[in-house]
């Protein structure tokens, strides 16, 4: 009998008001964490799906010099198949068109796992192009305006183009290789003469064989690598294959990650606001069935079952729209993705069930419990004292609840740390804040200061009477709206404001060519050829190539360092320069700049601060078998958005200019010279021109693209921001109902009720606006900084539209229920109120 009671009491639970925000609220912040766990098991999946393929074979040697025979001749020893190819940019020049291509030579063994397709054909091949020919692929069919059977000139050679290629197995993320692809015979190389002094030139080895031959060949090159102090040479297996693909989808998906995160965040006070007004709500009716000889066993029984009903239902429809969602944000990343992605594991659905019990059990099971402990006695008394929702209990399992979600969601420890401590202070702060305004505003009215007279002032000591008397639940409400408001100007930052600083901000008619590559003999030449292009600001700089071997007289490896990015740069070659005055662009801020012809050192400053020099330093380093040791004497900042050639480190002319070395410059190609850089290419084959203004374009796309994909979930934000705004709002409802009877008693006109009304709500939704915005600008300051690397300076509109954006939504989702308080009477108002 009892449980047919229960049954029926509960299917008219699930469709109160409060339990929909609940359920909807639950249903948004599975579906926005969820949909992004389905992209990145897919990720993830991607990588280990037969990964061999990702590296055409089982290890992979990169180095910028040519790979030593030794290690060959020690793999063909052991049975090990060998493939080699080289990679570097290179100018192609068809007969209508002259383009900066990525050109790879590939050994007659490549691939060693997978297979190469070519357009208009179904075989699949292993091998590359036959002597004399080459392939492209369909961008650089677009990009060079030619075809199949046309001839193509690389350098000194031409060669017959035999094929489109449409698969290429180890070529990496999309926007990576921005330039398009051209693949010759590793045997034709030599002869075109385009690898010179300061080509940029990578250099692979691949290696397929049996596990245990590979693990072991694998131990014998990172011996050999150690013991010889071999440096620019990197080893490559199966979970460290493409870290050039990883970086970038591992930057794409902290973006997402980010969005779903501060989405769910969102979600998790309006759960916890909806909570806390059906437990308030429901409190008589748990009082009557205990009257009627319910249990507490009983009540708990039943509170079990509707949290059942409601994570089965966030499980069920959150996880089918994080289904969909993910299919939208793959179309939408488009070109930051593989080619073709597995279909999504069970991992996903299971971390769906997961996240939805996380979030019930720990913003809203706490108070929807404490129902059972409701006394009969409560019928008669009405205070809302006598409730025991044990609000200190429920708020550390809250912040103990998101703490756990942000550290799981994240899956990264400084993404999850600056979230915590962004939120975390931000609360802390709100509450003071608002208790010391809040403090204030109360003595202001009763002050003798205090101005106003007439209705005007009737109406804003009232209002602010009414605030500073239940203080505990207006902080509770200001709060939670500048909570959501801090979290959906974020959003909107990272949209607007972070996401285009990841491609930065060029100049108007800022160099738009890089000419690399030029040799002492054409120097002259080359400047001449510009200068008579009506070219006028185009300054050849001299570009030395040396590796950091040690810093203070202590040699120095990429082990030494645990940042990634320094590893890097101690590991390859720098680019260096000599001048005796200081670039255009350049600034001082750090030291003096070159008084003497002396061995010594201006750095950049963000390189010395990654590897961590200071003034005084003494650098070596190794060039064309020579070192050459300086003391760092000064350190520069560079605009690097001015797209002009910049070095990390600069030397006096003394120093350097007598080794070997190679010329660089920059300017810009305006329309109406679109051939220049042909004419260039063609007089002098072994320089390679690389437009910078397609590379910004493919960037551009990928901005463009993340941005739309982050659209899906902003749409997700928004829902849960106006549940907010209207749990937030309901949280006092009978206390408002209560005040709005006693005026009505007393006589009080309509438009004073409304005035009363609109004052609440300007304070309510200004306080929660501006410190919203406040918290906000903080954050994206301290986000663009610390962990995606950007620099932020938009401080003001996040403060403008977090006011704008409080003073609207508060009007909006008060607008209804106050306008039902206006047209009411007063005895409803307090049957409304009971």
């Amino acid at each position: 009998m009892f449980n047919s009671v229960v049954l029926s009491h509960l299917r008219r639970d699930l469709r109160s008001t409060e339990l929909l925000y609940l359920l909807v609220a639950l249903i948004i912040s599975v579906t926005a964490l969820s949909s992004v766990g389905f992209l990145a098991d897919r990720l993830q999946r991607a990588f280990q799906f037969d990964a061999r393929q990702l590296i055409a074979g089982d290890l992979l040697i990169v180095s910028d010099r040519p790979i030593t025979e030794t290690f060959l001749a020690e793999a063909k020893r052991r049975d090990i198949r060998v493939a080699t190819t080289v990679v570097f940019p290179s100018m192609a020049n068809s007969a209508k068109q002259a383009k900066l291509v990525s050109l790879k030579a590939v050994s007659d063994t490549y691939p060693l796992r997978g297979n190469l397709q070519l357009a208009e054909s179904t075989t699949e091949l292993i091998g590359g192009p036959k002597v004399g020919t080459v392939w492209i692929d369909a961008a650089a069919a677009i990009a060079l305006n030619t075809q199949v059977g046309e001839q193509l000139k690389l350098g000194e050679r031409q060669f017959l183009i035999s094929g489109v290629l449409v698969r290429e197995l180890d070529r990496g993320a999309g926007f990576m290789n921005f330039a398009p692809r051209v693949m010759m015979p590793l045997i034709d190389l030599n002869s075109t003469g385009l690898i010179g002094l300061g080509s940029r030139v990578t250099y692979r080895a691949l290696f397929a064989g049996s596990d245990a031959a590979i693990q072991a060949y694998e131990a014998w090159v990172r011996q050999q690598i150690a013991s010889n102090g071999l440096r620019g040479i990197q080893v490559e297996n199966l979970e460290t294959a493409q870290p050039t693909m990883r970086k970038t989808l591992e930057r794409a998906e902290r973006f997402l990650t980010l969005m779903a995160l501060l989405t769910a965040l969102i979600a998790a006070v309006a759960i916890a606001l909806a909570a806390r007004r059906y437990v308030l709500k429901q409190a008589d009716a748990y009082a009557i069935l205990k009257c009627f000889g319910a249990t507490q066993r009983d009540l708990i029984w039943r509170q079990l079952h509707l949290l059942l009903y409601l994570v089965g239902g966030a499980c069920f429809i959150g996880a089918g729209l994080a289904w969909l969602v993910q299919e939208g944000l793959v179309w939408f990343l488009g070109g930051l993705l593989l080619a073709s992605l597995p279909a999504p594991s069970i991992w996903p659905v299971v971390w769906s069930i997961l996240w939805a019990v996380l979030l019930l059990f720990g913003f809203a099971a706490y108070p929807l419990l404490t129902l059972t402990a409701v006394s009969p006695i409560r019928l008669i008394r009405r205070e809302l004292g006598a409730l025991p929702i044990a609000a200190r209990w429920s708020t550390i399992i809250s912040i103990a609840t998101c703490l756990a979600m942000i550290f799981w969601a994240a899956r990264d420890w400084k993404l999850a740390g600056w979230v915590s401590l962004s939120f975390a202070g931000a609360i802390l702060i709100f509450v003071v804040l608002i208790w010391l305004i809040l403090r204030g505003l109360k003595k202001w009215s009763d002050s003798k200061q205090f101005s106003l007279r007439g209705s005007s002032a009737f109406a804003l000591r009232f209002a602010l009477a009414a605030l500073t008397r239940r203080s505990s639940f207006t902080i509770m409400q200001i709060c939670a709206l500048a909570i959501a408001l801090m979290a959906m100007l974020l959003i909107i930052v990272l949209r607007q404001d972070l996401l285009p600083a990841w491609q930065g901000s060029v100049p108007a008619n800022s160099p738009n060519r890089f000419v690399i590559n030029i040799q002492n003999d054409q120097r002259l030449a080359v400047a001449e050829d510009l200068s008579l292009a009506g070219i006028r600001a185009a300054p050849l700089y001299p570009m030395v190539r040396g590796r950091l071997i040690d810093i203070n007289g202590k040699s120095v490896i990429p082990s030494d360092y645990k940042d990634e990015n320094a590893k890097r740069l101690v590991d390859r070659e720098f680019n260096l320069s000599y001048t005796d005055t200081l670039p255009l662009g350049n600034r001082l801020i750090a030291g003096e700049w070159f008084s003497s012809d002396a061995a010594q050192i201006s750095l950049e400053s963000g390189i010395a601060k990654t590897l961590g020099l200071k003034l005084g330093d003494v650098l070596s380093f190794e060039i064309a078998g020579q070192i050459v040791s300086a003391k760092i004497t000064s350190l520069r900042k560079l605009d690097w958005s001015s797209m002009r050639v910049n070095f990390f480190v600069l030397m006096p002319p003394q120093t350097l200019q007598n080794l070997p070395q190679s010329w660089i410059t920059s300017f810009y190609q305006p329309p109406t010279q679109a051939n220049l850089d042909l004419q260039l290419s063609q007089k002098y084959p072994n320089l390679t021109v690389v437009d910078v203004g397609l590379s910004l374009k493919q960037i551009q796309d990928v901005i463009e693209r993340l941005t739309s994909a982050l659209s899906i979930l902003f749409l997700f934000a928004i829902v849960a921001a106006i549940l907010v705004l209207f749990a937030a709002i309901a949280a006092t409802q009978e206390e408002r109902f209560r005040d709005a009877a006693l005026l009505k008693a007393l006589g009080t006109s309509r438009g004073l009720l409304a005035q009363i009304a609109a004052l609440e709500l300007v304070v309510i939704g200004g306080l929660a606006g501006l410190l919203g915005g406040l918290a906000a600008s903080a954050a994206a300051w301290a986000l663009g900084r610390y962990v995606m690397e950007l620099e932020f300076y938009a401080f003001f509109q996040p403060l403008i539209f977090g006011l704008l954006m409080g003073l609207v939504a508060c009007a909006l989702a008060g607008y209804r229920f106050y306008r039902k308080i206006q047209v009411t009477t007063a005895v409803n108002c307090l049957r409304e109120a009971m």
